[in-house]
């Protein structure tokens, strides 16, 4: 496997010991095993990775670089002054742009790691790992600003770079915190990024986590987000998507406690040639907890997307509802919407529902914009905008849905919404 081939002079530039070496090691015994997935595996009937076998792309820890200035510009302007930015340049923490963590949050290195891999860019993960990091939010705390994780990719380090980043949270017992994860490069850029994020939201704790991809169209993003949820917990989950040639999230979502409310939403917006997959499981371990998925995209060009939502309630999880529904909006001929929801239920006193929808403009809404004087040419641009900033607002933080905003507004600036 060509992302294995650089594996050496990682571990040589960058060398580790004990638990980490051990799991560096587990991690690339699995990859060179397992093999990169192809389309005959059914988690990824819809998605081909086989570019990343086509060139080769050396881990940003072997030669790790300070921003140029162009660089720093274009950093700063995907930092918003109303959150507490903790910025990755190619993979490291720098400290120089970062601000300093709120009241309660503290940021260390990771010492216990999983047991075992999910898939193969789980364990590349865990193979290139170079410096991951926990983030705990303390019991009964509530953190004014939100936390705002800048994963930004350039090119200073060399050509076709792959990065790593791996970071786990820990929500305290009680707590209330908005964290978001975000995913830049710059424009014109090829690379790999290949996140794992692991949440853990403690009882009754109440968490806002907001993952934004908005990579270089020249980018292949992959991405990991496990997330635990505990008795009496709230969640807001969101995935938003406009970035990169080729992306995929794969959410995990467990629920280990009775009484929790989780709202997975997920946001896209692609164009061209770019394809975007979104696969989710969400797994009810106990009964009376609630979860409900919407997940609704626009596509332009010969863009590609993929969702594939799995929901399995488990023996003995009663009064356990959940509801699942993604909706597609084609602006081309040749765009393609692909739609799995799946339902697994294995208990009997449950409520359960899923679907999925693939279509156009509604050519009666449109219609009754411009029979209110309202031209075409912007009547198509509020409805599509509508269609999707109706999730964004499902997340309660008015401060994150102006900055999604912000994003969709600069994506919609790339889409043929005026034909």
């Amino acid at each position: 496997m060509n992302l294995l081939t650089s594996y050496e002079k990682f571990s040589q530039s960058n060398p580790a010991e004990g638990a980490l070496s051990a799991f560096r090691k587990a991690g690339y015994d699995y990859a060179l095993n397992k093999g990169l997935p192809t389309r005959k595996d059914e988690d990824w009937h819809y998605t081909s990775v086989k570019t990343l076998n086509e060139g080769t792309f050396l881990p940003s820890a072997v030669n790790p670089v300070e921003p140029s200035h162009e660089t720093l510009v274009e950093i700063k302007k995907n930092l918003n002054p109303e959150f507490a930015n903790i910025v990755f340049f190619n993979g490291v923490l720098n400290k120089t742009l970062s601000a300093e963590l709120p009241a309660g949050v503290s940021l260390k290195e990771l010492s216990q790691y999983p047991a075992q891999f999910d898939d193969t860019f789980d364990a590349l993960n865990g193979a290139y790992m170079a410096k991951p990091f926990v983030v705990t939010v303390a019991k009964e705390t509530s953190v004014e600003k939100p936390v705002n994780f800048v994963f930004f990719t350039s090119a200073e380090g060399g050509p076709s770079l792959m990065v790593n980043p791996r970071l786990s949270l820990d929500v305290g017992a009680r707590s209330s915190v908005r964290v978001l994860e975000s995913h830049y490069g710059k424009a014109g850029t090829t690379y790999f990024a290949n996140s794992v994020s692991d949440v853990h939201v403690g009882e009754s704790a109440k968490l806002v986590y907001v993952r934004v991809q908005a990579e270089s169209e020249s980018a292949v993003n992959i991405g990991r987000t496990r997330l635990v949820v505990e008795k009496d917990a709230n969640v807001e989950s969101l995935a938003f998507a406009t970035g990169a040639r080729l992306s995929r999230h794969s959410l995990d979502v467990i629920l280990n406690g009775p009484g929790s409310n989780t709202e997975i939403l997920g946001v896209y917006a692609v164009r061209g040639n770019q394809h975007v997959d979104n696969t989710s499981l969400i797994n009810h371990k106990v009964g009376e907890c609630n979860t409900n998925q919407l997940y609704k995209g626009i596509l332009d060009g010969e863009s590609r997307a993929v969702f594939c939502g799995t929901v399995r309630i488990e023996k003995g999880a009663q009064k356990a509802n959940s509801a699942q529904l993604n909706n597609n909006l084609l602006l081309s001929g040749k765009a393609e919407a692909d739609s799995k929801p799946c339902l697994q239920i294995y208990a009997d006193d449950v409520k359960a529902a899923h679907g999925s929808t693939v279509g156009q403009l509604n050519r009666e809404e449109l219609f009754y914009l411009q029979s209110r004087a309202i031209p075409k040419e912007k009547a198509i641009p509020m409805l599509s905008y509508g269609y999707l900033s109706e999730v964004i607002y499902k997340i309660s933080d008015e401060n994150i849905q102006k900055w999604l905003s912000r994003h969709l507004d600069e994506a919609f600036s790339s889409l043929a919404l005026n034909r």
